[in-house]
């Protein structure tokens, strides 16, 4: 379905641009205005968050008539062989969806495991749907999806973690959804109150988050909460068509208190310790751990994606490209995280050989975390002076293709992405949770599930 909408233009955007035409259409080089909050009212040409219907032509016809790489037929057979893949795959709802409680003080205890997992099957069958035509994967994932609707009623926990299951879960589901809003065998009734359920529980947990950050001052959490929170409340307004929420996620990325905000989320620019001539950005987590660290830039180029693919269908309001803000800013902080991740080894795990650059030559700039508001518990506020390097350094996830393929080949830039390119590179085809054996595998905790994957089935070029 295309609902078409007109489009707000920017007040102030005017003048020349730089632009290239290339495969992906006329692409603006022109670093977006920062000064002007968007009030837009959008064209949505689902399926228009992660991708959009011309990407999966493309992948689908690759892999019918046997043109694409090979490393993406790879990634296509470890997603079919995936253990959320499969048609008669069975749900798990719960009543409520809980996650931290480590005391298992709430009635029901911690059970957040069955939400992350069902939704990942969920997308990934969803996926599968529309690679192969199979309506048997649409079936099983539109069972998923409504079992959790027709069940669920609120995301609750003894602390502030349900926050993290509303961000995480939220936008995995709404990106399912978006993939099979066409999908003839789902009720209409029944998508209706799939959308209604994701509004009601997740968007309303996304929104008071990101307006209250839990009663604490804005700098209180780190900014992956932020980004998973910022990353669902934009998929689902995708996915509900409400131009508002789509509208607070954009303003927010530029202008928003807390660390998801481009501002915040990078504390510093350095020069290259290697030597290459490129800028690295410093990650609002790179001080703390290397796990949060690469589950913040992975997150960030989730959000960026989703709202540029919805930018390819409304180019008069650039500050839908979180990709181009602030002079290509995202590319700056992935290739810090990538680069201070990486060693110089070639196994997929990146569990071997060197660091590409030690932790004493790592540039970092001094970082005050919660040092300077008035917190009811100031017991985790610290400074941080330097990289934190730490037992969690180069445990590489998913998203690395989206900052390569997208600066490399969709922006068609010469530099800029050394280090993103030798991330994806290592650790291609780079799958998701729930992989075969023989496949590049994150695990089976959270981590695996705070972000989408099977970027190099979707994005990769040669």
């Amino acid at each position: 379905m295309k609902t078409t909408i007109f489009a707000l233009a920017l007040a102030g955007v005017a003048g020349m641009t730089a632009c290239q035409e290339n495969e992906y259409g006329v692409v603006d080089l022109t670093p977006n205005p920062d000064n002007t909050r968007v009030e837009g009212v959008y064209t949505y040409n689902h399926p228009c968050a992660m991708f959009s219907q011309a990407d999966f032509d493309r992948v689908k016809k690759s892999l019918d008539d046997g043109t694409a790489p090979e490393v993406v037929k790879k990634e296509f057979e470890n997603l079919k062989n995936s253990s959320y893949a499969s048609k008669l795959y069975s749900p798990s709802p719960t009543v409520e969806i809980v996650r931290g409680d480590p005391k298992n003080s709430i009635e029901g205890k911690e059970n957040y495991a069955n939400v992350m997992r069902d939704a990942a099957a969920a997308y990934q069958q969803a996926l599968l749907w529309k690679l192969t035509g199979d309506d048997g994967y649409a079936e099983s994932s539109v069972n998923i999806m409504n079992a959790w609707a027709d069940k669920c009623v609120r995301i609750t926990a003894a602390d502030q973690n349900f926050n993290l299951a509303a961000g995480a879960q939220g936008y995995t589901f709404a990106n399912a959804a978006e993939i099979l809003r066409n999908y003839s065998g789902w009720a209409a009734e029944d998508f209706n109150d799939f959308k209604k359920w994701m509004v009601d529980v997740f968007s309303t947990c996304n929104k008071d988050f990101m307006t209250r950050h839990a009663g604490t001052p804005n700098e209180h959490y780190w900014s992956n909460w932020d980004l998973v929170a910022m990353s669902s409340y934009l998929a689902i307004g995708i996915l509900c068509e409400d131009n508002d929420m789509v509208n607070y996620v954009v303003n927010y990325f530029y202008f928003g208190v807390g660390n998801g905000c481009i501002d915040n989320l990078i504390r510093g620019y350095h020069a290259d310790p290697l030597g290459s001539g490129e800028t690295i950005g410093q990650n609002q987590e790179s001080g703390r751990d290397q796990g949060h660290a690469c589950m913040s830039a992975a997150v960030a180029a989730n959000l960026a994606q989703m709202a540029y693919t919805l930018y390819t269908f409304n180019p008069e309001i650039p500050k839908l490209d979180f990709f181009a803000a602030k002079d290509n800013a995202l590319m700056k902080m992935g290739e810090y995280v990538a680069l201070t991740n990486l060693r110089d080894g070639d196994d997929i795990r990146n569990a071997s050989g060197v660091w590409l650059v030690g932790a004493d030559k790592i540039p970092f700039s001094e970082f005050r975390y919660c040092m300077d508001g008035a917190h009811a518990n100031q017991s985790h506020a610290t400074i941080h002076t330097k990289f934190a390097d730490d037992d969690r350094r180069g445990g590489l996830r998913p998203g690395w293709e989206i900052y390569y393929n997208h600066y490399a080949k969709v922006k068609n830039l010469s530099a800029g992405f050394k280090y993103a390119k030798m991330a994806a590179d290592k650790i291609r085809p780079e799958g998701a949770a729930g992989e075969g054996d023989n496949a590049h595998n994150y695990g089976s905790n959270s981590g695996a599930f705070d972000q989408l994957g099977w970027g190099t089935l979707m994005l990769y070029r040669e």
